[in-house]
């Protein structure tokens, strides 16, 4: 027993450096908005109002977040939570690793995963793309082992709960519905294909009877969908569609991997991948089907203007293993040569890493000087959508602890200033729709402040005649937008 625990010290340092670095500076980069919606919708689910994420097809990570009180500190709360079950994917990756691929390619994965910019900037934050991609990583592994071990009951319920979890992570992973098929065809033996089929079809019975239950509840009391109908809204499905958007959104899918892995890992990744094509085998022609089932998917039918980076999340751990499998492969034959050639092998390999190490400082420290995608930079660090202002607000006012109302144009608003705010604050966050500002004439007092975020708000600002007095600029980097706290000096009255 201690010879057997003493060889799995490595692989549990290795994940507890993955797990300090998910948490440490956990909330240097302020709450982004869809992160604040999440909060929101946790903190509903103690009023007995759970099911309002479900109608944008994501559910567990605000039900998962409600569990740990999120209330006071609730940003770096919530991502903590969200960081707990990364974790347990990351344990899951390593175990795939290990298990299947040679031997060097587990602390490849190791390093790799926990390294790269693209899983260490987006699984910090409290969104269901982080839970999807925890998610798919457990259904990966667990399916493979379904396939090892068709016979074992433990399997077939992990498989179906982690194919349940990953559903309820977000609606678009409906795309690994067919993981455990791909599994038991690809990695099965044939001369067990009846076990194998048998397995498989009692892991999508117990996926369906877990699922039911909850839409049912989903459509009867919180009359939702699961995000069905939001999925359809923001995808094609006509083949000259989908190609057309295709020739759009896989150059903007290439440099989001280009850019969140950094270009020299990107390159030496693909090189890995490339030189061990010629080697291939079940278990990589298996990570391959699952990251192209997704992948294809995600390219042909998703609008531009809606794909996002952290959309491909899922599919960072897919092409690690292929790249930790590769370089296995590629170290087989560099250990042949000389010890010159060895030693300028690993220098290349670690100033590989080195663009991803100085990403990690920035992510800790200075997030704002981030290397991101120029849409990322704009949602996550310099646009209206970023928390860069609210947390200041936010804390300056509370600290002040005198009853106020916090005026938004926005709901986004609201939130992001209500995620800061502890549960006893004295501040009170309210959004106000443009349109319906002027009828708060009689309610406004001198204990109401509005806070308008530039130039978003310019517009709405425009159609409404206020006398506003300027108490402070909040500039988010780069100074193209900036909140700022203005007192209504005398009554609204509306537009003549």
């Amino acid at each position: 027993m201690a010879s057997r625990l003493k060889s799995y010290r490595p692989w549990l340092g290795a994940i507890w450096i993955y797990w300090w670095t998910r948490l440490h500076q956990l909330d240097s980069l302020p709450i982004f908005l869809d992160e604040a919606a999440h909060i929101w919708w946790a903190r509903l689910a103690w009023e007995w109002q759970p099911f309002h994420a479900a109608s944008d097809g994501r559910l567990l990570n605000v039900l998962w977040a409600a569990v740990f009180w999120p209330f006071n500190g609730s940003v770096w709360v919530t991502r903590a939570a969200t960081v707990l079950l990364t974790t347990v994917g990351f344990a899951a990756l390593l175990t795939f690793a290990r298990r299947f691929l040679p031997p060097r390619a587990a602390t490849v994965t190791a390093v790799t995963y926990t390294i790269v910019p693209f899983a260490l900037f987006f699984e910090r934050m409290q969104l269901p793309d982080t839970y999807a991609t925890a998610c798919s990583i457990i259904l990966l592994w667990s399916s493979a082992e379904l396939a090892r071990s068709p016979n074992r009951r433990i399997n077939i319920i992990i498989v179906g709960l982690a194919l349940v979890a990953s559903l309820l992570s977000k609606i678009t992973s409906l795309v690994f519905v067919p993981v455990p098929a791909l599994a038991a065809l690809m990695m099965g033996k044939g001369d067990r294909w009846r076990s194998h089929a048998s397995a498989t079809l009692r892991v999508y019975l117990l996926a369906g009877a877990m699922l039911v239950p909850v839409l049912v509840v989903l459509h009867t009391i919180a009359h939702s969908d699961l995000g069905l109908d939001l999925l359809a809204r923001k995808t094609s499905n006509s083949p000259a569609e989908m190609w057309s958007q295709a020739q759009i959104t896989g150059p903007m899918v290439w440099n989001y991997f280009q850019v969140l892995f950094t270009p020299w890992l990107w390159w030496l990744s693909l090189l890995a991948i490339a030189i061990s094509l010629p080697h291939i085998s079940r278990v990589s022609l298996y990570i391959c089907a699952t990251a192209m089932l997704g992948m294809v998917i995600l390219i042909a039918k998703s609008n531009p203007n809606f794909l996002e980076a952290r959309f491909a999340l899922p599919y960072v751990a897919f092409l690690i293993l292929l790249t930790a499998n590769g370089t296995s492969t590629l170290w087989k034959y560099i250990a042949k040569q000389g010890t010159a050639i060895r030693i300028t092998a690993i220098i290349l390999g670690l100033l590989s890493l080195f663009p991803s190490g100085k990403s990690m400082w920035n992510t800790f420290q200075t997030p704002e000087e981030l290397e991101l995608p120029d849409r990322d930079t704009w949602e996550y660090i310099r646009g209206w959508p970023s928390g860069y202002g609210f947390r200041e607000i936010a804390t300056q006012f509370n600290e002040r602890n005198i009853p106020t109302q916090l005026l938004t144009f926005d709901l986004g608003g609201q939130q992001r200033i209500a995620a800061y705010l502890p549960h006893d604050s004295q501040i009170t966050p309210v959004w106000v729709p443009p349109e319906k500002f002027p009828a708060l004439q009689a309610e406004v007092g001198t204990r109401s402040l509005l806070v308008l975020d530039h130039p978003k708000d310019d517009a709405n600002l425009a159609e409404l005649r206020l006398e506003l007095r300027p108490i402070r600029t909040y500039p988010r980097p780069l100074e193209e937008s900036w909140l700022t706290v203005y007192e209504l000096e005398i009554p609204i009255r509306q537009k003549d």
